[in-house]
C-alpha cells in the first residue's frame, strides 16, 4: 500500500502543468425577498460547498477555464451556469427561487417505513443511510430514495460502513457501528444541512469509512430563516404528521435561534397491527461573539413508540392470501394490541465553538452528550404453549411432514375459515395466568422489555487550514466514552401475580441443579413484578480515541490527496448479576481488550477540462471488532470470543465524471475487500436441544461492481435520469464456526462453514429510469421505473456444514443436498413511482402541495428481506420443517405533503 501511494503521488506530480488556480465566491439570495439563502449547495466542477447563514460561499482551487457551476438544494429551484474561471478571485452570486418543494418532502423519503426500521434494528439495512446522502451526485441523490423500496444497499455495504457525524462528533452506535437515523426522525427542516463524502472520497471532517461519511450541521446561524407549518398524510408507517419550524437566522445582535417540533402517528399503516406514535423536538441557539468566535448549542430528541412487524413463512402468507400478514398482534377487549413494540428516547446535546484563527484557518471544538433508553417489548412464557399464531406446530405442514394428512387438512381448513387463526389470542394468555394465580404459581405469560440504556459522550477538535494556494490540511482528534446498560424489565404480568427469576432452559437442561438455574445467585428464586429488573443485567463499556489527517493538493490539471488515521479502542463488560451457570465469570468486570487500528487513503482527480474528470481513490484500514460481537454470551458471562481480532479493509474505485449544462453523469468501478470479520448468532439448536451461540470467524468478503448515474436536460423544463448498480458481493472464505451452549454443559464444537462464493444477502443489481418535468409556473411531475434483481436471502450457516448433509451420498440425494445447501435467490421485481407538486406564492407567503404514489402497479410480491430459520434438525434433515421467513414490500402507498412558509 505504501508503494502504491508513493507511486501515485509521483505520477500526480509529474503531470502537473502549472499551479495556477482560481477561487469562486459569492452570495446566494432569494429572488422574492432579497434575503440570503443558507443551506444551498454550490457545485463547481467536482468541488462543492454549502452557503452559510448569510448565504455566502467560497470554493478554492479551481482550474482556470470554462467551468459548469450549479446552485442547488432542498426547497429551491436549481440554478446552473457556465463560468469562465480566471486565475485568482472570481464571483458568482445567483438569485434563486425558493419553492420549498423537494424530493425529500415529495417522496417522504426521510420518513422511513416501519419494516425498514425493523431491518435496521437487525443490522440488515443500509438504505436509510442513502436517504441522507442527497448531494450533487446523480447516482447518490437518485438511488438514495427511488431504490429504497427493496432496501437497496449502496455497494452492498451494511450501515456500519457509513460514518455519521452530528456537528463534528461521530454518532454511530458504539456497540453495532450502525447510524441511529431514527433518533432525529421527523426533524427534516433542521437536519437538511449536511457535509457529505461519497464512498472513498476525502472529507473535511473525517478520515471516512468505506461507504462514505456525513456530517449533519444543526447550528442555528445556518438554518434557513423561515417560519413553516407542514402537514402530511400517508398510509405507510404512520397516517398523520404535523411539523412546525421557526428559525431566525443570524440577527443583528449576533444571536440566532431555531426550533422545530413534529408529531407522527397512526393506529396502523399499510400493515395490520402496526401503530406508530412519535414526537420530535429540536432547539438551537448560537451567539456570534465577534468575527473570530461563535458558540453554538443544540438539543434534539424523538420519543417514539411503534409496533414491529413479523416475517412469516410463505405457507402462512399463502394460507391467508396476504403477503403483508403480521403475526405480532391480536384483539384484546375489541382493541388491537401489538406483541412486539419498539420504544426509545435518546436525546442528543451538542456544544460547538467555532474559532476563525485567520482567514484560511478554522478550529472547531465540539462536545457531545447523549443518554436515554432503547427498549423492545415482547412476549415471554414459562411452561406454556407458544403463543405465536404462526408457530410451526400450528401450521398444516407440521402434520403433513409427519404423514398426518387428516391433521394437515384440518389445520388448512382452520386457517382459511377462521379470521382469528393468524392472531394472538390475548384472552387465552390472561386466562392461563388467572389459572396460575388460583394455584399460587408464577405467571405463564408476560410482556418483557429488553432494554439498552445508553450513555455516550464525546469531544472532538477539527482543524481546517488552507496552507497555501495549492495545499489544504484537514485533521482532527476525536474522543468518546460509552456505557450501555443491558437488562430486562417485567412490563406487564398479563393478569399474573409474579414471575420467578430463573432460567427455564437451564432449569430443564440441568434438572435438579437449583444453582445453575439462577439468573442472579445473590438473589435466588427472586419473585419479580411489573417494573422489576430480571433475567440479565450488565454494562458494556467502550473508550475510543481517533486521530486523523489528510492533505489535499490542488493544481491546474490534477488534484490529489493523501490521508492517514490511527484509532484506539478499549472495551470491557461489567456484570451486575452473578449467573448460576457461570458463578465465577459473570459478576464484576471482565478483562479489558485494547485494539490499535491504523489506516491510510489516497486519491486523485485528473481534469480533462472543466466538464470532464477522471477520479480515483484507494483505502486501507483496520477496525476493532464490534462490541456487540466481542463476547460469546454477553448476557450472562465475561468470556470474549476466542481469537478476537481486528477486521481489515482494502478498497478502491475509479470514476469518469461529466458535468456540463445539459448532462451530468458518473460511471464508477469499485472493489472493496473485507478480511477477518466475525459474526455472532444466537438461536435454539434442535440437535442439542438448548439455546446456543454460533461464533463465525475468518469471514472474508469482496464487494465489487459498477455504479452509473446520469441526468440529461432535454429542454429547460424536461430532464431524464438513469441510475444503475451492478454488483458482485460475495463471501470469499470458509469461516470457522464454534457452537457454545449457553447452559455451559456441552463441550464447544468447531466446524467449517462452507460459505465460500455465497452472495452477501440483499439486492445486488438495481436500476431506475426517471422522467422529470418542471413547469415555469412552479409545478412539477416526476415518474420513475425501478428494477431490482439478483436478490439473495440471508442464510443459516448450520445448513452449510458437513454434518448438515451427513449420509446423503447417493445419486438420489443430489436434489435434497441442493435444497439444504444452496442459497435462495429471490425473484426480480419492477416498481413504478410518481409524484406531482405545486408551489404557490401569495405575497411573502408560500403554499406547497406535493403528492406521491409509490409502487403504482401495487406489486405485493416484492420480497424486501428475509432469512432462513436457524432451527435445523441434522439427524432428520427435514429442511422443510423450518422454512425461510420473508418480508414483503408494502404494495401501493401514497404520501401527501402540504407546507406553508413565511
Amino acid at each position: 500500500m505504501r508503494k502504491i501511494i508513493s507511486t501515485l503521488t509521483l505520477i500526480m506530480v509529474a503531470v502537473m502543468v502549472s499551479a495556477q488556480t482560481g477561487n469562486l465566491r459569492g452570495t446566494i439570495t432569494d429572488q422574492s425577498s432579497g434575503r440570503p439563502v443558507s443551506q444551498v449547495t454550490v457545485i463547481a466542477g467536482l468541488v462543492q460547498t454549502t452557503t452559510d447563514g448569510g448565504g455566502n460561499y467560497e470554493v478554492k482551487g479551481l482550474t482556470p477555464g470554462k467551468l459548469y457551476v450549479t446552485a442547488t438544494g432542498q426547497g429551491i429551484e436549481t440554478r446552473s451556469e457556465e463560468i469562465d474561471i480566471k486565475d485568482g478571485d472570481n464571483t458568482w452570486s445567483p438569485v434563486v427561487t425558493i419553492t420549498n418543494s423537494s424530493a425529500g418532502d415529495v417522496q417522504g423519503i426521510t420518513e422511513v417505513s416501519v419494516s425498514q426500521l425493523d431491518l435496521e434494528d437487525e443490522g440488515r439495512g443500509q438504505s436509510v443511510g442513502g436517504l441522507l446522502q442527497s448531494t450533487g451526485d446523480v447516482f447518490t441523490s437518485t438511488a438514495g430514495y427511488v431504490l429504497s423500496a427493496a432496501y437497496f444497499k449502496t455497494r452492498g455495504f451494511d450501515s456500519e460502513n457509513f460514518a455519521v457525524y452530528m456537528n463534528g462528533v461521530k454518532v454511530n452506535d458504539a456497540e453495532t457501528g450502525w447510524p441511529a437515523w431514527s433518533e432525529w426522525g421527523g426533524l427534516n427542516d433542521v437536519t437538511r444541512n449536511k457535509e457529505v463524502s461519497i464512498g472513498l472520497n476525502p472529507s473535511s471532517f473525517s478520515f471516512g469509512y468505506p461507504g462514505g461519511a456525513t456530517n449533519i450541521i444543526t447550528r442555528a446561524s445556518e438554518q434557513r430563516q423561515q417560519t413553516k407549518f407542514t402537514y402530511s398524510l400517508g398510509n405507510r408507517s404512520y397516517t398523520h404528521r404535523w411539523m412546525f419550524t421557526h428559525s431566525t437566522g443570524l440577527m443583528q445582535n449576533g444571536w440566532a435561534f431555531s426550533v422545530s417540533a413534529s408529531k407522527r402517528y397512526g393506529t396502523e399503516g399499510a400493515i395490520d397491527g402496526l401503530f406508530y406514535d412519535s414526537y420530535s423536538y429540536f432547539a438551537a441557539a448560537e451567539k456570534k461573539i465577534n468575527e473570530k468566535h461563535s458558540l453554538a448549542f443544540s438539543v434534539m430528541g424523538t420519543p417514539t413508540k411503534r409496533a414491529q412487524r413479523s416475517g412469516s413463512t410463505q405457507e402462512v402468507y399463502d394460507l391467508l392470501g396476504d403477503n403483508l400478514y403480521n403475526a405480532n398482534w391480536g384483539y384484546q377487549n375489541g382493541e388491537k394490541r401489538a406483541s412486539r413494540i419498539k420504544h426509545f428516547h435518546e436525546p442528543i446535546f451538542t456544544l460547538n465553538h467555532y474559532w476563525q484563527i485567520k482567514e484560511n484557518t478554522r478550529l472547531t471544538t465540539s462536545a457531545f452528550f447523549q443518554t436515554g433508553y432503547n427498549g423492545s417489548k415482547a412476549l415471554n412464557w414459562y411452561n406454556a404453549a407458544d403463543p405465536r399464531p404462526d408457530y410451526y406446530r400450528n401450521l398444516p405442514s407440521y402434520y403433513y411432514l409427519q404423514g398426518n394428512k387428516a391433521g394437515g387438512d384440518a389445520a388448512t381448513e382452520y386457517w382459511k375459515t377462521n379470521p382469528e387463526a393468524g392472531l394472538i389470542d390475548w384472552n387465552s394468555l390472561y386466562q392461563a395466568n388467572y389459572g396460575q394465580n388460583a394455584l399460587g404459581k408464577q405467571a405463564a405469560y408476560i410482556m418483557e422489555d429488553r432494554r439498552i440504556d445508553q450513555t455516550s459522550m464525546g469531544l472532538s477538535f477539527l482543524l481546517n487550514a488552507q496552507i497555501t494556494e495549492n495545499l489544504k490540511i484537514n485533521g482532527g482528534l476525536e474522543a468518546r466514552k460509552y456505557k450501555g446498560h443491558h437488562y430486562k424489565l417485567i412490563d406487564d404480568l398479563l393478569g399474573g401475580t409474579y414471575w420467578i427469576d430463573v432460567d427455564q432452559f437451564a432449569e430443564r437442561d440441568l434438572a435438579g441443579d437449583t444453582v445453575a438455574a439462577q439468573n442472579d445467585l445473590q438473589n435466588p428464586n427472586r419473585r419479580v413484578g411489573e417494573g422489576d429488573t430480571y433475567g440479565y443485567n450488565y454494562n458494556l463499556y467502550q473508550d475510543e480515541l481517533n486521530l486523523w489527517a489528510n492533505a489535499e493538493f490542488t493544481y491546474n490539471k490534477v488534484d490529489f490527496y493523501v490521508g492517514a488515521t490511527g484509532n484506539y479502542i478499549r472495551m470491557w463488560r461489567d456484570g451486575l448479576y452473578q449467573n448460576g451457570r457461570f458463578p465465577d465469570n459473570s459478576l464484576g468486570e471482565s478483562e479489558k481488550k485494547d485494539f490499535i487500528s491504523p489506516g491510510a487513503k489516497a486519491g486523485f482527480t485528473y481534469k480533462i477540462n472543466g466538464r470532464n474528470f477522471i477520479q480515483g481513490n484507494a483505502m486501507w484500514m483496520e477496525r476493532a471488532p464490534s462490541l456487540r460481537d466481542a463476547f460469546i454470551s454477553q448476557r450472562i458471562r465475561n468470556d470474549y470470543v476466542d481469537g478476537l481480532t481486528k477486521e481489515k479493509v482494502l478498497g478502491g474505485d475509479i470514476s469518469y465524471i461529466i458535468r456540463s449544462p445539459y448532462i451530468k453523469a458518473r460511471l464508477t468501478a469499485f472493489q472493496t475487500m473485507f478480511y477477518d470479520q466475525a459474526e455472532l448468532r444466537s438461536f435454539y439448536h434442535d440437535d442439542l436441544n438448548t439455546f446456543v451461540h454460533l461464533v463465525m470467524t475468518g469471514i472474508d468478503k469482496i464487494h465489487q461492481g459498477f455504479e452509473f448515474g446520469t441526468e440529461v436536460k432535454l429542454t429547460t423544463a424536461i430532464s431524464m435520469t438513469a441510475v444503475a448498480s451492478v454488483g458482485n458481493y460475495r463471501i470469499t472464505s470458509r469461516p470457522q464456526g464454534t457452537i457454545t451452549a449457553e447452559n455451559g454443559t456441552l463441550e464447544e464444537t468447531t466446524q467449517t462453514i462452507y460459505l465460500k462464493n455465497f452472495y452477501v444477502p440483499g439486492v445486488q443489481n438495481a436500476g431506475s429510469i426517471g422522467f422529470n418535468y418542471r413547469h415555469p409556473a412552479y409545478w412539477f411531475f416526476n415518474a420513475n421505473v425501478n428494477y431490482f434483481g439478483k436478490n439473495y436471502l440471508d442464510y443459516n450457516p448450520l445448513r452449510r456444514t458437513a454434518s448438515a448433509i451427513d449420509g446423503l451420498f447417493t445419486a438420489d440425494d443430489v436434489e435434497k443436498v441442493a435444497a439444504i445447501t444452496e442459497q435462495t435467490k429471490l425473484d426480480d421485481a419492477i416498481t413504478l413511482d410518481a409524484s406531482i407538486g405545486k408551489s404557490i406564492k401569495m405575497g411573502q407567503y408560500y403554499l406547497n402541495i406535493n403528492f406521491s404514489v409509490s409502487n403504482i402497479l401495487d406489486n405485493k410480491n416484492l420480497v424486501t428481506g428475509g432469512y432462513e430459520q436457524y432451527r435445523y434438525e441434522s439427524d432428520t434433515q427435514l429442511y422443510e420443517k423450518f422454512p425461510a421467513k420473508y418480508f414483503y414490500g408494502l404494495g401501493r402507498t401514497y404520501y401527501l405533503n402540504v407546507g406553508f412558509r413565511f
